[in-house]
């Protein structure tokens, strides 16, 4: 059994494989609604972000340096025919891992991409969020919603999750600088309508970032964390990418 540091399978399958980015500050557990509703025989992986929890590694706040990091093991895992999901942030790192993916003309590419409530990194260009103080880091992180206010205010926990936040926003602002070349993919955008964290107009410039035309879908009464509560739209969203025709669980 081979061992990774980036990538842990978080359930077996054979009929179709998909590969997650969590959101800032997330982790391999981030996607736990998703995986359990996704039909039975879909593989998933999902990223293990340096230096969150389950990782042993050291944090890091720069895009290129997190990319290489992935690109060292997602040859190890990848499949024909797999679907990428990244969720806020991880929409951002799920595309450049492609990007150095394409630029190195990878012999296995995914089909699809799938930016769930992501904004185009040029979004960040003129952002410092990782240099705000602890208190007003903290503000900035309740604008995403679905963190409980227990956590916010148990001092010890975000004395660990603080440093995280910052490292992410790092990686973030170090995305609008990084230099790219548009991958030929197809790429859709699912979108919370009630997102009230981010604008639609942020994410619409994912245009720029692609050669074919980027596909936008709502989510009815959806907010920024719609994957923790709308698993099963998500989920029959995601399927139809896999070519399976198996009900959501």
């Amino acid at each position: 059994m081979m061992e990774l540091k980036t990538f842990f399978k978080s359930k077996e399958g054979s009929k179709g494989q998909l590969i997650c980015f969590p959101y800032l500050g997330g982790y391999v557990n981030s996607f736990n609604e998703i995986v359990r509703a996704m039909p039975e025989d879909v593989e998933i992986w999902v990223a293990n972000p340096p230096g969150h929890f389950g990782s042993q590694l050291e944090l890091i706040s720069d895009i290129h340096e997190l990319i290489s990091l992935y690109y060292q093991e997602i040859s190890k895992i990848i499949r024909p025919e797999s679907v990428f999901l990244g969720h806020s942030m991880g929409g951002v790192v799920s595309y450049f891992l492609l990007e150095r993916m394409f630029q190195n003309q990878e012999k296995i590419l995914p089909k699809t991409l799938i930016l769930s409530a992501s904004v185009a990194p040029s979004s960040f260009a003129n952002k410092q969020y990782s240099k705000l103080s602890n208190e007003d880091l903290i503000k900035q992180i309740q604008v995403y919603g679905g963190m409980p206010e227990a956590v916010l205010k148990d001092k010890e926990l975000m004395n660990i999750m603080l440093p995280i936040f910052r490292a992410d926003y790092g990686i973030l602002e170090s995305s609008a600088k990084a230099p790219y070349k548009k991958i030929d993919i197809e790429t859709h955008l699912l979108w919370g309508e009630n997102d009230k964290s981010e604008n639609i107009r942020s994410a619409i410039m994912w245009d720029d970032y692609l050669v074919q035309d980027l596909n936008v879908t709502s989510i009815e009464n959806a907010e920024h964390m719609f994957i923790h509560n709308m698993e099963k739209e998500v989920v029959t969203f995601i399927n139809q990418f896999l070519n399976l025709e198996i009900k959501v669980r």
